[in-house]
């Protein structure tokens, strides 16, 4: 697995605002822990809406932190996330 490597602040903004809520992290624990879950699965085992986790979702997927696919279900298409979390190093000296 390639290490991402950060070398500058400015750089790693996206990754470190998708870190910077306890949210997010839980989310990301969850799915490093239990493997791929639907967004409603998320939504229920960390007791928020669907609306706040689709938010928080869209924020890790941008940062390259979580991966989303579309699948059939019972009741209707189903949104299925994925941790992606690859090893990252931050490296920022002063310039």
């Amino acid at each position: 697995m390639m290490k991402r490597q950060i070398g500058s602040l400015r750089d790693g903004l996206q990754l470190f605002k998708a870190m910077s809520s306890e949210t997010r992290i839980g989310i990301l624990e969850l799915l490093m822990n239990k493997g791929p879950l639907s967004m409603s699965v998320i939504a229920q085992k960390l007791k928020l809406t669907g609306g706040a986790i689709t938010a928080h979702v869209k924020q890790l997927q941008d940062a390259g932190l979580v991966s989303v696919e579309k699948r059939s279900g019972k009741h209707g298409t189903l949104k299925v996330c994925s941790a992606t979390v690859e090893p990252f190093a931050v490296d920022v000296t002063a310039s």
